[in-house]
């Protein structure tokens, strides 16, 4: 499991990920793309609220494809890679 900190939106400061118990910094990620991951995250977690049968997995799916690219560009999109909005 791979821990990935996004932070301070707006800034190409770059994100944090834990490995191997340690914080380690990379170098920024796009501020237009790191605000669309965001966003997407954000929406993935009000769509589970949506109690109308099959509309939330269509939902997520469509951000999920998003995000998945998204992390496979900038921190090699592992499954199994949690995202921490900080």
């Amino acid at each position: 499991m791979r821990y990935v900190i996004i932070g301070q939106i707006g800034s190409d400061a770059g994100y944090w990920s834990f490995e191997n118990g340690h914080l380690v910094h990379h170098e920024g990620w796009g501020v237009d793309s790191i605000r669309e991951v965001q966003a997407a995250l954000s929406l993935i977690s009000e769509v589970a609220k949506l109690r109308t049968p099959g509309l939330a997995e269509k939902v997520t799916a469509v951000l999920d494809e998003f995000v998945g690219a998204e992390l496979a560009e900038h921190v090699g999109g592992e499954r199994g890679t949690v995202i921490v909005a900080a």
